[in-house]
């Protein structure tokens, strides 16, 4: 196991490769199921209710989250959790068999001479469910820290809260601590959205691999400091950020454990 230094920011490194994964999954559930003999579905479908039964798990289950952002060079981002993508690529590879096994040639190993109409139903319904998946899971699932405010993504659109949106004085992060769900006090009308995001002064919590208090405190921290605002997305600015709310917490929370 890897000892990181307290404060050191994290590398993207190949995270955007999850996002591939339903797409991958799709084509090799779809040519296996096809092309090799029916036990290749018996296969494939526990291996799907497998990888089902753990993300839900991930999603439900506590653990320890890093106290620290991905930099990028011009924002500070708390990405996905790793059960995101893998939830829909088991869903993905459930579908996707399931029109393999109509698909497939039946009994005998000879290609049915037709689709029963149940069959063409079930596959047009199958196949709309694919295509969200697909599309919804490839989309990007993250929240980040930007010069200009709060950006957080969601599987159908994105908004922007600028930090002159979020309220002032006490009660800016509301619910520090809420297991799943990160309250902003966002002035009526203050954030932009694009697309279809409910909640919109809502961060997702559960799905973010990243210490909820330390967000919570980091988005506090520059709206109380906007002259820090521009250094955002550097290395050395996460030491500082990380510096600073340490020493914030030793002096005005005695009672939490130190971050990191």
């Amino acid at each position: 196991m890897s000892m990181r230094t307290p404060g050191e920011p994290r590398r993207a490194g190949l995270r955007w490769l999850w996002r591939l994964a339903p797409v991958a999954a799709l084509f090799a559930t779809m040519a296996v199921v096809l092309s090799l003999p029916f036990a290749a579905v018996a296969l494939v479908m526990p291996a799907a209710l497998g990888l089902l039964v753990v993300s839900l798990v991930g999603m439900f289950g506590g653990g320890h989250r890093p106290a620290s952002f991905v930099v990028s060079g011009r924002e500070f981002v708390a990405p996905a959790r790793w059960w995101v993508p893998a939830l829909a690529t088991g869903w993905v590879v459930f579908a996707s068999a399931q029109v393999g096994r109509i698909l497939r040639p039946r009994r005998g190993g000879a290609w049915a001479d037709r689709l029963y109409l149940e069959d063409v139903v079930f596959l047009g319904f199958l196949a709309v469910c694919l295509v969200l998946l697909v599309v919804l899971a490839s989309r990007r699932r993250s929240v980040a820290l930007r010069p200009e405010g709060v950006v957080r993504w969601a599987p159908t659109g994105r908004v922007v809260i600028p930090w002159e949106a979020v309220g002032q004085g006490r009660g800016v992060v509301v619910n520090h601590y809420l297991a799943r769900w990160l309250h902003l006090a966002v002035v009526p009308g203050g954030a932009r959205r694009r697309g279809l995001v409910p909640f919109i002064d809502e961060l997702p919590l559960q799905e973010l691999d990243v210490d909820g208090r330390f967000l919570a405190d980091a988005i506090e921290f520059y709206v109380r400091h906007p002259e820090r605002r521009a250094a955002i997305g550097s290395a050395e600015e996460h030491r500082r950020l990380f510096a600073d709310l340490a020493e914030w917490y030793a002096a005005n929370r005695p009672v939490a454990p130190p971050v990191g």
